[in-house]
């Protein structure tokens, strides 16, 4: 059976979104009450920040702004799963694997259309 080729492009936007969804329920705690001092509200402010960044680099004709992004991004769940893991905070490491392999996907095609 052959892949369907014409979903691509939808599901590459349904991925932007789940990134931003997921962000907004990962982070909005903490950047509703920023605390400037705090490592988990920059940490927040990064995550939707480069989140934002790879949805609004899908507009763009050039990729960099959504590979950048995506780079950032899959950093930035490296280091939470290593710091969940090695430090046993309490919020689960399963979303992070699940959105790291979303900022790959984006990391390793950019804005490719087919």
């Amino acid at each position: 059976m052959e892949p369907v080729k014409t979903f691509f492009v939808l599901s590459t936007w349904m991925l932007r979104v789940s990134l931003l969804v997921m962000v907004y329920v990962q982070f909005f705690p903490p950047l509703r009450t920023p605390d400037f001092y705090s490592p988990t509200f920059w940490i927040a402010a990064g995550f939707a920040l480069f989140s934002m960044l790879l949805f609004i680099g899908a507009f763009m004709k050039k990729s960099a702004l959504t590979v950048v992004s995506a780079l950032f991004l899959l950093l930035g769940c490296i280091y939470e799963v290593v710091m969940r893991f090695g430090f046993n905070k309490e919020n689960p490491v399963a979303m992070f694997f699940v959105f790291g392999a979303i900022a790959m996907f984006f990391f390793s095609t950019g804005n490719k259309k087919k």
